[in-house]
């Protein structure tokens, strides 16, 4: 079976910064009264991938810009822009966001989205996981915040040839595209002042929390987060993400208390399989929430033979 011979180095390097955990959330910024002026309407989206990728985050920003431009927003294609300010097509990020004044000057005031697209495969699995993702900035080069897609997997039948794999991705990728695209246009059309909100829609205080994930699995970060994104009461966003194996760090908003953050987290972690007990350290604290899965070598073991060994 043929199956992306090129990813191999990639898949093997999947312990390096997980974007995929970069689940994270994104908090848009209104301007102050003009969210929704034409200019403030405006877009440009800039596919990001592994050059053997590139069809694929190419496709995302097509399915992307479609799903935008039908919500209103104004969408500028990319070729055209840089080709104005004088710059080649396959530039990169930090290459782009040097240019904001240009694009600025070029498009007005808006969002400059990257849209980023991975899969990697499990040594000795018959599948493979893929993701989209997206870091937004506003055109005045402020970073606003990023959105992940959960990941999917796909499972690979016997014999499938790179053809029917691209099949089997393209609809998964088209999903995924979609979702991410409806979230931004959501979010973008809340309207706040600030990046960093204070209140929700209704007022509600918002609280902030430095999280960090350490020894946890991919598995497990995923569940855990999904979790904490989807089904706790309160959730607003997950923003500021970076990810240094074993070590996943971002920042939870939310307008529960830290309190009932400790019982759902203890709550999910049993569900996951970790015994927030014995399996790992929780601490829940104001501003800052730490789970730290205890390896083989750290386990508690046995009290052992206390009456000989006191």
């Amino acid at each position: 079976m043929s199956i992306r011979p090129d990813k191999v180095s990639l898949m093997s390097i999947f312990s390096l910064p997980k974007s995929v955990f970069a689940l994270a959330f994104i908090i848009a910024v209104a301007l102050s009264g003009t969210a929704h002026n034409a200019q403030a309407n405006t877009v440009i989206l800039f596919p990001e991938a592994p050059a053997s990728l590139s069809w694929m985050s190419q496709k995302a920003s097509v399915v992307m810009a479609s799903r935008l431009s039908k919500a209103g927003y104004m969408v500028k294609d990319t070729s055209t822009v840089l080709n104005r300010i004088g710059m080649p097509a396959q530039s990169n990020r930090t290459a782009i966001l040097s240019q904001s004044d240009a694009i600025r000057a070029t498009i007005g005031n808006g969002f400059i989205i990257f849209i980023e697209y991975d899969e990697w495969m499990e040594p000795g699995m018959r599948s493979l996981s893929m993701r989209l993702a997206a870091q937004i900035y506003t055109t005045s080069n402020g970073f606003v915040s990023s959105w992940v897609e959960p990941s999917q997997v796909i499972l690979i039948p016997e014999n499938c040839n790179q053809n029917c794999l691209d099949g089997l991705l393209l609809p998964e990728l088209e999903a995924q595209a979609d979702s991410l695209a409806s979230s931004i246009v959501q979010v973008l059309k809340r309207p706040t002042g600030s990046s960093d909100r204070a209140s929700d829609g209704d007022g509600t205080p918002i609280q902030t929390f430095k999280v960090e994930l350490i020894d946890l699995d991919n598995d497990e970060m995923l569940e855990l987060i999904d979790l904490m994104e989807h089904e706790f009461p309160g959730f607003v966003a997950i923003t500021q993400t970076e990810s240094r194996s074993p070590r996943l760090r971002f920042t939870y908003h939310t307008t529960v208390t830290a309190q009932k953050l400790n019982e759902w987290l203890r709550v999910s972690l049993m569900e996951i399989g970790i015994d927030p007990d014995t399996d790992a350290a929780l601490q829940v604290k104001s501003g800052s929430i730490s789970v730290k899965r205890y390896d083989s070598i750290e386990s508690r073991g046995s009290t052992g033979n206390t009456l000989k060994f006191n």
